[in-house]
């Protein structure tokens, strides 16, 4: 039997050339807590008193060690991941929520919090982690959730469950590829929104081989990558649609943007729609990773 701290070493020394100090230091926090079924509190107690694996769970760490050196994804391995200090469940069709995700939620609470019954539709919803977060923080929200897929939904559901979130909540199934017929009716259907959140893939596919050796390969395709050449396809759709005609007066759009798209995004809206009244935020990182749009 050997150590966390020596399983902690052979870690580090099998993934270093892959994954930064950080990366490699949040890998093993999930992997061991998971192991021990602990808290990082618990584990940390464990690491002071060089607590031992036994036969079982230094099994599982060789078996789990040998995907990640694979860089598969340690979420995808356990089947979980926390969010804003949210549980929240996924699988290899739900993309893996990201901590500048979690800045997004942070900034609509603190711009929201004194708003009374919002109705907010989230776009691209995958495991439901920013609607459930918000719903968390604030909860007189009525939660819109939508994506292309009813595999995808249903982690969502599960989510809201889990977290004991269950009414005010609806599931909603489109795909924005659709044609406009389907547009029409899908729009007539909604209320208008108080609040509309995306974060939508903004990466061309011509540039897929770029990420082959990344270890978003094993995330979903379909919510990193546009299928067509115009990365900014889903922001266009997002913001001739919903913009138009589902946001209430006074109403906000907010996407996930990256700094690389910023400015293409900027340009487009200021020749499209004039008139619109943005704001781009940046993130602790002083990277712009936010698009604020207000309708007035």
């Amino acid at each position: 039997m050997i150590t966390i701290k020596k399983s902690y070493n052979i870690l580090l020394n099998k993934i270093n050339n892959i994954y930064n100090l950080y990366e490699i230091n949040k890998i093993f926090l999930i992997l061991f807590t998971y192991i021990f079924k602990c808290s990082r509190n618990k584990l940390y107690y464990y690491i002071l008193i060089n607590k031992k694996l036994d036969s079982k769970k230094y099994f599982i760490f060789l078996r789990f060690l040998y995907r990640i050196k694979n860089k598969y994804p340690i979420q995808y391995i356990i089947g979980y991941t926390y969010f804003n200090g949210i549980k929240i469940f996924i699988n290899n069709n739900i993309f893996i929520p990201r901590q500048e995700t979690e800045e997004l939620v942070n900034i609509i609470y603190k711009e929201n919090k004194n708003k009374k019954f919002i109705k907010v539709l989230d776009i691209g919803t995958g495991s439901g982690c920013i609607s459930i977060s918000l719903r968390k923080k604030i909860n007189t929200i009525s939660n819109f959730c939508l994506d292309y897929n009813y595999n995808i939904l249903s982690i969502s559901k599960k989510n809201f469950y889990i977290n004991k979130i269950k009414d005010n909540i609806k599931f909603l199934k489109f795909n924005l590829l659709n044609s406009s017929n389907k547009y029409n009716k899908f729009l007539n259907i909604l209320p208008k929104f108080d609040i509309i959140i995306s974060n939508p893939p903004y990466i061309s596919y011509y540039n897929y081989y770029k990420y082959i050796n990344s270890n978003i390969f094993y995330e979903p395709y379909k919510a990193i990558f546009v299928l067509n050449n115009d990365i900014l396809y889903y922001y266009k759709k997002i913001i001739y649609n919903f913009y138009n005609y589902k946001l209430k007066r006074e109403g906000i759009i907010y996407f996930e943007i990256s700094n690389k798209i910023k400015s293409k995004i900027d340009i487009y809206i200021k020749k499209k729609y004039k008139k619109l009244n943005i704001k781009f935020i940046k993130d602790s990182n002083k990277n712009y990773r936010i698009l604020k749009i207000i309708k007035k």
